[in-house]
């Protein structure tokens, strides 16, 4: 009777720790769509941050907790891993999430580590032929709407917000836009496809989560915005090009000129003067 006693109290226990996991899975999953996702994946590839598989076997659970609540005060501590990670990603300001408990982020990295996939050299060749084949992904967007949906002559299917009320692109026949959040010109080059992708849909900062949140911009939306920005970025790239070959043009021209007037300078002071000038001055001076 003891014994069974005993059965029971060993089989509850382990019932009561697997509901307190599959809670903890179930909460911080609900967490890494929410806050996460937008630019992380778990095993799919990097988007506009690493790939978290197996994050929990790179650092302690400390530090991801004090990374994820303030990336920027651990990079400014000095840390060399946050730095490195920080200048991999193009230097894109992961944002705080401060807002997060201890065990709400304990959670999502309970969750992480239950979607990982075991440690191998071939799990580790198979993520990075994931992330290879998602960026090498093109999408089915219209530059010329999304030009359109960006600037506001066409409204988006839910009415959010036109999204040059706080980006600016530097796009010849594009009207400035708003300096409340970062130039887009060259979003492109710095999140690739996936990454602006991410952000568009994911809405992982603030005033974007407030603008769009009940009016979320609709997948051929999203597809037609990320074609424009792709075009912005081209143009600005070939921009810059010409921008710097005429500035060597113009430097090359210059530079010919001042060598023309400082040769035509001494050439004139020498024809001044008679060849034997010098010579017959010091003969004057010698008598």
């Amino acid at each position: 009777m003891r014994k069974k006693f005993l059965k029971l109290i060993k089989a509850g226990l382990s019932l009561a720790m697997l509901v307190n996991i599959a809670f903890a899975q179930s909460a911080g999953e609900t967490t890494f769509k929410n806050t996460c996702a937008a630019c992380h994946t778990v095993g799919m590839g990097k988007l506009i941050g690493p790939d978290l598989a197996n994050v929990d076997k790179r650092q302690s659970e400390a530090w991801l907790i004090k990374f994820i609540k303030s990336s920027q005060s651990v990079i400014k501590s000095g840390d060399k891993y946050a730095d490195s990670i920080f200048k991999a990603f193009n230097q894109v300001t992961m944002p705080d999430q401060a807002s997060l408990t201890d065990a709400q982020i304990k959670e999502v990295l309970e969750y992480i580590k239950s979607k990982s996939p075991a440690v191998t050299a071939s799990s580790s060749t198979s993520t990075e032929s994931t992330s290879e084949t998602t960026s090498a992904t093109t999408s089915n967007g219209d530059a010329s709407r999304g030009r359109d949906l960006f600037v506001g002559k066409l409204r988006f299917s839910n009415n959010g917000p036109t999204c040059n009320s706080c980006h600016n692109v530097d796009m010849e026949g594009v009207i400035s836009g708003g300096a409340l959040a970062k130039d887009l010109t060259q979003a492109y080059s710095r999140l690739g496809e996936e990454g602006v992708k991410g952000v568009i849909s994911g809405l992982p900062f603030p005033q974007m989560k407030q603008s769009y949140e009940k009016s979320p911009i609709m997948e051929q939306e999203i597809a037609d915005i990320v074609a424009f920005l792709k075009e912005t970025d081209k143009q600005a790239s070939a921009k810059s090009t010409a921008s710097v070959g005429s500035t060597m043009l113009i430097g090359g021209i210059i530079g010919v000129i001042v060598l023309l007037v400082l040769f035509s300078i001494f050439w004139i002071k020498r024809k001044s003067r008679t060849v034997n000038y010098s010579i017959y001055e010091r003969q004057i001076k010698s008598t």
